[in-house]
């Protein structure tokens, strides 16, 4: 028997079209050249589920085929940027595999 999920229960899956996005940003944040992750202008880069958000993933599922993730980070001062960008899509390629994957560099730290 499963017990009922209540609106801000962290340990409730996180699941947007197939993509567990509390997964996804721990795997971020074990990344050694991010920093934090990073909301954007405005909250653009965040997943709002009931009762919590989860800041730095966004889910776009606009049709055929997998859903685009948008991950946005704080990059630590010096860190070479085309590496952090490979690191974090590795990161994600293994907690989402097959779905593309946007990095945005909002800022550094």
């Amino acid at each position: 028997m499963t017990r009922p999920v209540r609106p801000g229960d962290a340990s409730a899956p996180a699941l947007v079209a197939g993509v567990d996005v509390d997964r996804v940003a721990a795997a971020v944040l074990a990344c050694p050249l991010v920093c934090g992750l990073a909301t954007g202008e405005h909250g653009a880069t965040e997943t709002y589920l009931p009762g919590r958000r989860v800041r730095g993933v966004r889910v776009h599922d606009d049709g055929p085929g997998p859903a685009r993730i948008v991950v946005s980070v704080s990059a630590c001062y010096g860190a070479p940027m085309r590496r952090l960008v490979e690191q974090v899509r590795s990161a994600v390629a293994v907690r989402a595999p097959g779905h593309p994957v946007d990095v945005v560099v909002a800022d550094v730290a």
